[in-house]
């Protein structure tokens, strides 16, 4: 009997359970933004996170605007500060060059006047100090365009005026310190809409507002080659939405959280443009609304916002690491 007991026993040891781990989240949190922000200017920097401006208080506060720059180091997942901007805006066109960051238009206020005064900085000078440059010409003046950057030009694609939302497209040449305009017109108006570049030059418009607020979503996407006179209809988004927070990652666009009709949004997708593909991946961990996003090596880092479409910004970070969930 003790014989038959312990070949039980033996045979247990011998041959485990499988151990099954809980699922991983491609999503994770870094440290808090230092104040709240609520559509403030982001953009990457190497290997740092710029954010500038946006709300920094609640209605009930009374809606303050900061100037302030805060940086995010990836690597050490750490705050610090740069000198503020000249202007405190909101819905700021943010774009990263080398060791510089541009600042090119936004909206004034609380009447969201567009601006078209531009401003960079160079990190690398021993005492850093924002300088003019050339601004965008007049009747061009936007706020919350999508921002994608080929040097030597940053492009600007849609976007919000002080009176709707524009088709119109535009660049800035970096190293000539001059705007032009010789690309055709979005197929319709879009604000807040999220862009790329491909690895052929294709230039990509996806989803935005067809007005100033969240009741016009869009799921369009439409692509330019270059020197193309025509933009070409792509494959939709899964959802329609205006002001996600998007960056490429191994050359796919993320677009996480957003707005549309009176919610902000959760969902997170991935765009493929070699293959016109949508493909719906794991959901951020809360709405997110009023922001914009950064991509960081293999990362996207998504920077305050709100939960609702209501004037409350918050502090949180919210990191959407793909890669590190793929073998899992």
């Amino acid at each position: 009997m003790k014989a038959a007991v312990l070949a039980v026993v033996l045979l247990a040891c011998s041959s485990p359970g499988k151990h099954i781990d809980a699922p991983a989240s491609a999503w994770s949190q870094g440290s808090d933004v230092p104040k709240p922000r609520l559509e403030p200017g982001v953009t990457a920097l190497g290997q740092r996170m710029i954010v500038v401006g946006g709300f920094d208080t609640d209605l009930q506060a009374g809606l303050d605007i900061t100037k302030r720059v805060d940086v995010y180091d990836a690597g050490t997942d750490s705050w610090s500060e740069l000198p503020d901007a000249p202007v405190a805006w909101t819905h700021i066109q943010l774009a990263g060059l080398g060791t510089r960051v541009y600042l090119l238009g936004g909206l004034e206020g609380q009447s969201y006047t567009a601006k078209g005064d531009c401003f960079v900085l160079d990190t690398a000078d021993a005492t850093p100090a924002w300088q003019p440059i050339a601004p965008i010409p007049p009747g061009f003046e936007r706020g919350s365009a999508a921002v994608v950057v080929a040097m030597p030009r940053i492009y600007l694609l849609g976007g919000a005026s002080t009176t709707g939302a524009v088709a119109t497209n535009i660049y800035y040449d970096v190293q000539a310190n001059m705007w032009a305009q010789l690309m055709p017109d979005l197929p319709m108006a879009r604000s807040h809409p999220a862009g790329m570049r491909t690895v052929d030059g294709r230039l990509i418009v996806a989803g935005g507002l067809a007005t100033l607020d969240a009741t016009q979503p869009a799921k369009d996407v439409w692509s330019l080659v270059p020197t193309g006179t025509m933009w070409e209809t792509k494959a939709p988004m899964p959802t329609a939405r205006g002001g996600c927070a998007y960056g490429v990652i191994q050359g796919q666009l993320i677009c996480a959280g957003g707005e549309a009709g009176q919610a902000a949004q959760s969902t997170t997708a991935s765009y493929d443009p070699l293959g016109d593909v949508w493909t719906t991946v794991e959901d951020m961990p809360e709405s997110r609304a009023g922001t914009q996003g950064a991509a960081i090596g293999s990362r996207l880092f998504v920077p305050g916002g709100a939960a609702a479409l209501v004037f409350e910004p918050t502090s949180t970070l919210y990191i959407y690491s793909p890669l590190d969930t793929a073998a899992r």
